[in-house]
């Protein structure tokens, strides 16, 4: 074991090897464990304060927001569940129906109450229930022992409904103020996350640029300054985010995706974030060449191969599609429970059935999964080019009900490492049916552990699975934290 100590301002080196995992600890704190990548240089960490109380987990498998967010729930109209046969030692009515029917997920609101949400069907919103008819965001306390029967009613549009007969004699109960069992203001959207392109940063090597219509003027410019300027800080992400703004011709931004590759000195992270945005702008043979170069400079995780499968399924060479996920396969890989199986599981599903031109052929993948939604009226995919990043992702549904997932250390240190040790950054959400109205996807950045910015691709499909399916790339780079933006707007006019 080798350790070291920080010096009175937090400075401190250790040798690591690729693999190792490095324990940051201090009293009051809990620790944090890092495991060492090929990109490991500098590494600023957060210490978060410990927290004795015991936290419940409803989901063992590793996922971003435990649940599967908008795959296929489980159908059923109307589920009974007799008092008698619910746990009367749980702690709260909420637990002991979540015990029955595992359904259901609990979230905890701001102020820590417990809220339910039917897996698959979050962006219905949480459950409304109804006690003795009276209806309530929120059950108030109520003893196991009073329940006489509880009747779930699910619908394909709207919230569940949670209906609760008791034996309570309402004229006894005292100390109990009903209205405080309501949702209030803060627990719906408020319109607080700031639009992306309102975002502005001020960046002094892009002045030379703001006199510059023509685009051949500019792209000279930029040659002969490049090498000059290339060390200010997120220089490539940032001036090719200022001509993409400007509306500039896809070749001029190749040119600059170009001259970034080349500096880009095979660090797989910066490589990554190159790809997609090779992709947001139709390259995608370059993109390919890229993603090919990562499952060489990574061979170990799952997101290199499928990664490269993908690009070769937007580009419709089904060959190479399943001659990569062949390769990966007889490496050992498994398709298991996690968030990049997911993506594998639906792209290998999708392409078995896009793939009609190879009938025949012995390549051919075939994966039967009842849970995976073949149809959706959307299905989103958000990749994220470093496993050190941290952020929340918010989904408001037309009614302004929130719904949040965080990958961070602090709320799910077993999602964090999963990630780590496989070698995964996405995750893939579905939405089954768009209702009237606009949907809006915010995302909060939390930083990363290193000094670097961090790249997401977000790809949006409409009618997932269907002969009018489409879909649409946005990329967007962040290094400012705690930010609530807002990336997406969903509707129903582009089904």
């Amino acid at each position: 074991m080798r350790y070291t100590v920080s010096d009175t301002n937090g400075f401190y080196s250790i040798k690591a090897k690729v693999g190792e995992t490095l324990s940051y600890s201090y009293s009051g704190f809990l620790k944090v464990y890092i495991i060492v990548e090929d990109v490991s240089e500098t590494l600023n960490i957060d210490m978060i304060v410990e927290n004795k109380s015991s936290k419940l987990k409803f989901n063992s498998n590793p996922k971003l927001g435990n649940v599967n967010i908008g795959e296929n729930a489980p159908e059923f109209a109307i589920f009974k569940i007799d008092g008698k046969k619910l746990n009367k030692y749980a702690t709260s009515l909420t637990r002991a129906l979540v015990e029955k029917l595992p359904i259901f997920y609990i979230k905890f609101n701001k102020y820590g109450e417990e809220t339910l949400y039917l897996k698959g069907k979050e962006f219905n919103g949480s459950a409304v229930w109804m006690i003795d008819n009276y209806e309530f965001d929120i059950p108030f306390p109520i003893l196991i022992s009073e329940v006489k029967e509880i009747i779930v009613m699910n619908s394909e549009k709207n919230n569940p409904i949670i209906r609760v007969s008791t034996n309570i004699n309402y004229k006894e109960l005292k100390n109990i103020d009903f209205n405080n069992y309501f949702f209030t203001e803060d627990d719906f959207y408020s319109y607080d996350a700031k639009k992306i392109k309102k975002l502005k940063n001020t960046y002094p090597f892009l002045d030379k640029f703001k006199k510059i219509s023509k685009e051949k003027e500019a792209l000279e410019l930029f040659k002969n300054t490049y090498k000059i300027d290339k060390n200010n800080k997120y220089y490539f992400s940032r001036i090719h985010k200022y001509f993409k703004d400007k509306k500039f011709d896809n070749t001029f931004l190749s040119e600059i995706l170009t001259i970034y590759k080349e500096e880009a000195n095979d660090n797989p992270e910066v490589l990554k974030a190159i790809a997609y945005k090779y992709q947001e702008i139709n390259e995608n043979e370059k993109s390919i060449e890229i993603y090919k170069k990562i499952v060489k400079l990574r061979p170990n995780y799952l997101q290199s191969f499928r990664d490269l499968a993908n690009a070769f399924l937007e580009q419709k060479e089904y060959n190479e599609f399943w001659s990569t996920y062949y390769y990966f396969l007889n490496k050992g890989y498994k398709v298991e429970e996690d968030d990049v199986s997911e993506i594998i599981s639906s792209e290998i599903i999708s392409a078995y059935n896009l793939d009609v031109e190879n009938g025949n052929s012995r390549k051919k993948i075939k994966i039967e999964n009842p849970n995976k939604n073949i149809l959706s009226d959307v299905r989103l995919v958000f990749e994220w080019n470093t496993t050190e990043a941290e952020f929340i992702i918010e989904f408001v549904n037309p009614n302004l009900e929130t719904y949040k997932i965080e990958n961070s250390f602090k709320e799910n240190r077993s999602l964090i490492k999963d990630q780590k040790q496989k070698g995964y950054t996405s995750k893939e959400v579905f939405i089954d049916k768009l209702t009237q109205g606009f949907y809006l996807v915010n995302l909060t950045y939390l930083g990363n552990k290193q000094e670097k910015q961090t790249t997401f691709k977000i790809t949006t499909y409409y009618n997932w699975g269907k002969e009018n399916q489409s879909k649409k790339i946005e990329v967007f780079d962040f290094s400012n934290k705690n930010v609530k933006t807002q990336l997406l707007r969903l509707s129903r006019k582009y089904l």
